[in-house]
């Protein structure tokens, strides 16, 4: 069966070694999706035969596969195809060799990703008869994310669901659709890197809403601010918010999509940090207490931020505006992304309380550290999400961060988070490293802080590099 599928593999320049050929065909069957990962190789006498080539060629071509990882061989068993596990290392961020405490985002879990991608690759092949272009997503992922919301009490169909290149693409979406230029937005302050940066590029106007370290949301606030600015959006990170870990109550969500209801501006809420509760469960979603409720979710936080997949979940009117919405920026998702990633979603529930528990200890880790490095501090973790919100005893956090950079740990100062430049105390300490470099990289920060409150040190936002 092999040898057929190989069809007219010999190279017609014979310059180029047979064996080089017949490897990179094989290579190139598992990869288009023709012959499955998984998938037993004839022993070499037989493919020989059949091929009607010398044993050494197949013998040299099967090395060449073991070789780049995509032939697995165990004693007595045949020789299976497979997918290299192991690539050529690449830095993390653009901290280079500097520890990234700029990213708060996990590894990869074990496994998971790899057999994620396994599995998109042997699903590809029905896709591959068609264009390829899914404006609103493939159904395999939409209905994978459609029931995670329905299991959460969100009643939740794959039509209700826009498949996006993450939860920032998802934004820019919901922007284009529903806010126009100079339009006022309400956000909380602070809020993710990402959101300001959109904010800013889309020329909205930002209105910030403050959020208490201990208590969170101020609903008479919000209600006075969408009263006063008449916004095109509110927009909030109420699960495990990214960086404060704060959780909105489900008191919290009902008053706000009332607040939001009564004066007709669309909601938008960012869940992207949903399955990150290390202390108690997120409440059912923000948008199963009201109406004009937009949810943006991601698997950048829960899975890898590698696997670059978003989505929105809206009523299916909305989702076909914000599908014709999306053809300004592009014509949809790519399709081996989204296979992989309705596979991990799919088994999100085998991974995610090891995940957890791993956060846990770096958590504790981390404020353990700080309290021996920086005891002048002050930090009220929340009960979730994968970052600590520090209040430094002076508004040095740009020369600390600075300074940090220099001494070999990349950190984020707290203006970064805020809509106005405020945030002059604070800086942000995601958990997510192994325990023995995140001690290191507090450790640092402490002494980072020491030299720049002993005056002389210039910060310079600029040189800070990428915030995730």
């Amino acid at each position: 069966m092999l040898a057929r599928q190989l069809g007219a593999w010999r190279p017609a320049d014979s310059r180029r070694p047979s064996y080089v050929a017949l490897a990179e065909a094989v290579r190139l069957l598992m990869l288009d999706g023709r012959v499955p990962v998984g998938t037993s190789l004839p022993s070499e006498r037989t493919l020989a035969g059949a091929l009607d080539v010398s044993r050494t060629t197949v013998t040299t071509a099967y090395a060449d596969l073991r070789e780049s990882g995509h032939l697995q061989s165990r004693q007595g068993a045949r020789s299976v195809l497979t997918l290299p596990v192991s690539v050529a290392s690449e830095p993390t961020d653009e901290a280079g060799d500097a520890i990234g405490l700029n990213i708060a985002a996990p590894s990869s879990p074990d496994g998971v990703v790899h057999d994620a991608y396994r599995y998109a690759v042997s699903a590809l092949p029905p896709y591959l008869t068609g264009v390829g272009l899914y404006p609103s997503g493939i159904h395999p992922l939409k209905a994978a994310i459609a029931r995670r919301y329905t299991a959460r009490g969100l009643p939740t169909s794959p039509d209700q669901i826009l498949v996006t290149a993450g939860a920032q693409h998802a934004l820019r979406i919901l922007l284009d659709a529903l806010v126009p230029p100079g339009g006022v937005v309400v956000v909380e302050q602070p809020t993710h890197h990402g959101t300001v940066s959109a904010l800013q590029r889309h020329a909205a106007r930002a209105v910030p809403l403050g959020l208490h370290p201990e208590t969170g949301w101020d609903m008479d606030n919000l209600e006075s601010l969408v009263r006063r600015r008449n916004p095109r959006m509110i927009f909030t990170i109420a699960d495990f918010h990214n960086p404060t870990g704060l959780l909105l109550d489900a008191q919290g969500r009902a008053e706000m999509t009332r607040i939001a209801a009564r004066r007709q501006v669309p909601l938008v809420v960012d869940e992207t940090m949903v399955e990150l509760g290390l202390d108690t469960e997120a409440p059912p979603p923000v948008a199963s207490y009201g109406t004009n409720v937009y949810t943006i979710g991601s698997a950048s936080k829960t899975v890898w931020a590698g696997l670059r997949v978003g989505w929105i979940r809206a009523d299916t009117t909305s989702v076909a505006r914000f599908a014709l919405a999306r053809k300004d920026i592009d014509l949809g998702s790519p399709v081996l992304e989204q296979l992989a990633a309705a596979y991990a979603l799919d088994h999100l529930d085998e991974f995610l309380p090891a995940r957890r528990d791993a956060l846990r200890a770096q958590r504790a880790a981390a404020l353990e550290e700080l309290s021996r490095r920086l005891p002048e501090a002050t930090t009220v973790p929340g009960p979730g999400g994968l970052c600590l919100w520090v209040a430094l005893p002076a508004p040095l956090a740009v020369p600390t961060a600075t300074t940090a950079a220099r001494l070999g740990v990349r950190i984020t100062p707290g203006s970064a988070f805020t809509v106005d430049g405020a945030g002059q105390r604070h800086i942000r300490i995601p958990y997510t490293l192994p325990e023995p470099i995140l001690r290191q990289a507090v450790s640092i920060v402490g002494e980072a802080y020491r030299q720049a409150a002993g005056g002389g040190v210039v910060g310079d936002e600029r040189s800070l590099g990428l915030v995730v």
